[in-house]
């Protein structure tokens, strides 16, 4: 039986899963670690193994799933019919999913100085699947399809209009297919449809997306997925002055710059961790640097909450997604404390509970209901490319 690979490429992990028929039959992560690299193993959510893996390894992940795979479905036929490739790209033209064709990688060969982090492993992840899978039916989920419905007030930039248009240089936003996967089974953990949602989205990259009626009205992460938030390793927002004088002062380059921001900032900057779970037990034992960075952290978190509440007209329910929030208690209580300002009522016990569950979390009675969601991104690509394959030519 044909079936569905989708893959979530990075420039420090990977994530693939091969579907049959809407069932993840196969996952599998490699990412980097303090010694070297990990591969993980999870055979139809029963069974997973964990191993480290060289760095050779690391760059042969697609022919090591297919392996895999091969050794599951000895007896049937492993045949991929359809890969799903997750796109994080500046653009208007990438701002919509598509069949990934020779045009389709010509424009994205071109945006390669605009996201040199990004573009390049995206690059390389495609042309390895039309190399080893030729035959597959190539489709690219755009991470800010979702956001295309974000109005000009939000969209624009406060740049003469010729400009943006000439150089295109728009809000785009990010981490559009983990908000539409936590909408799409909002009404089964909240019991009600989304009608005007703030959803923050807290893993290794950070962003809060209002969404009203099903639709993207205000997003923190702008023309590329570095802006924003303070992240795990992204600066996020910073003064255009500050960051022209540190280019001027260290005489570098845009590609050195953007490392810098993207791999030198946020809480690894701020502590020296980028790991949240570290940054937590630091300032539960009083050190000033991570106590710091934990109420700067929080605290833009709580400030885009706000702004995107008042965007949508006033929230009915806050979600929180990704890794960080759906596992991290004492970062929900952190977060909930500083939002009482809103209205939100904190429930303890409910949010104790909630650890990589979903579930409403908030008091009976608050104004706000505020519930944990799990991100699907993954689920989310498969029903892109069902979509995209359904599209006539």
């Amino acid at each position: 039986m044909a079936r569905t690979l989708v893959i979530n490429p990075g420039s420090s992990s990977k994530k693939y899963a091969v579907y049959e028929e809407g069932t993840v039959l196969l996952s599998m992560r490699f990412e980097r670690t303090g010694s070297g690299y990990e591969e993980c193993v999870d055979i139809g959510g029963q069974r997973q193994k964990c191993e480290g893996i060289s760095t050779d390894s690391y760059g042969e992940a697609l022919a090591r799933v297919l392996a895999e795979l091969s050794v599951l479905t000895a007896l049937g036929d492993p045949t991929i019919a359809t890969v799903v490739v997750r796109v994080v790209v500046p653009g208007t033209a990438f701002q919509r999913h598509a069949v990934i064709d020779d045009v389709y990688v010509h424009r994205l060969r071109e945006c390669e100085d605009l996201a040199p982090l990004h573009v390049p492993h995206i690059l390389r992840e495609i042309a390895t699947v039309r190399r080893i899978l030729p035959a597959a039916h190539v489709i690219a989920a755009s991470d800010s399809a979702f956001h295309a419905t974000l109005p000009p007030s939000v969209r624009e930039y406060s740049i003469p209009a010729r400009d943006a248009a000439t150089y295109d240089l728009y809000h785009f936003g990010y981490h559009g297919l983990s908000v539409a996967s936590v909408l799409a089974r909002f009404h089964a953990v909240v019991g009600a449809d989304p009608q005007r949602t703030v959803i923050a989205h807290v893993g290794s990259g950070v962003s809060v997306t209002g969404v009203k009626e099903g639709k993207s009205m205000y997003t923190t992460m702008g023309y590329a997925p570095g802006s924003g938030l303070m992240m795990a390793t992204r600066a996020g927002d910073i003064d255009t002055g500050a960051t022209l004088a540190l280019m001027r002062k260290r005489s570098w380059r845009p590609l050195d710059t953007e490392t810098y921001l993207s791999t030198h900032g946020g809480l690894l900057a701020a502590t020296g961790s980028a790991d949240l779970r570290q940054v937590l037990l630091q300032a539960a034992q009083h050190d000033s640097a991570a106590t710091v960075a934990l109420e700067r952290y929080v605290g833009g978190i709580a400030r885009a909450i706000a702004a995107a509440h008042v965007t949508v007209g006033g929230a009915d329910t806050i979600v929180f997604t990704a890794t960080v929030l759906e596992r991290s208690a004492i970062l929900r209580e952190h977060l909930m404390h500083a939002l009482a300002p809103l209205g939100v009522i904190y429930d303890a016990e409910r949010n104790d509970r909630m650890c990589s569950r979903d579930g409403v979390i908030s008091a009976v009675g608050s104004p706000i209901k505020v519930a944990v969601i799990r991100t699907d991104e993954m689920g989310e690509m498969y029903r892109v490319g069902e979509e995209v394959k359904k599209t006539p030519a």
